[in-house]
């Protein structure tokens, strides 16, 4: 599980890994794929962040559906994310899910956890 402070803007989704991410232990993203295990853009991406306090957050792609608060970023083929800064007032456990639709009629996801910890005001 990844620890981020409030200075930390935190990339979800199955993106490349950046370097901070692998040295914090962040297992490796898989993009989606066809039949054949070739990367391969889904009809359509969304993705889920669920706030310590239940609240539900939720981005797509290629546009935003109604609820959503923005569009998902395309890194490369299969490969969508969202940077989402840590800034909000909801410390703990935030729970993310990633799920495109193919039109091969399967679907394939991804999920993960992030944890925010805000320093305690006083404190060093």
């Amino acid at each position: 599980m990844q620890t981020s402070s409030v200075a930390t803007t935190v990339r979800v989704g199955n993106h490349t890994l950046t370097s901070a991410e692998v040295a914090a232990g962040v297992p490796p993203r898989k993009p989606f794929v066809d039949p054949a295990g070739a990367p391969v853009d889904p009809t359509g991406v969304r993705l889920w962040l669920l706030a310590p306090t239940g609240t539900q957050r939720s981005f797509s792609y290629p546009s935003a559906q109604t609820g959503d608060l923005g569009v998902l970023t395309r890194q490369e083929v299969g490969r969508y994310y969202v940077d989402w800064p840590a800034d909000t007032p909801e410390d703990g456990v935030w729970r993310w899910f990633l799920r495109g639709t193919m039109t091969l009629g399967a679907l394939q996801s991804d999920q993960d956890v992030y944890y925010v910890d805000r320093p305690i005001a006083g404190l060093t």
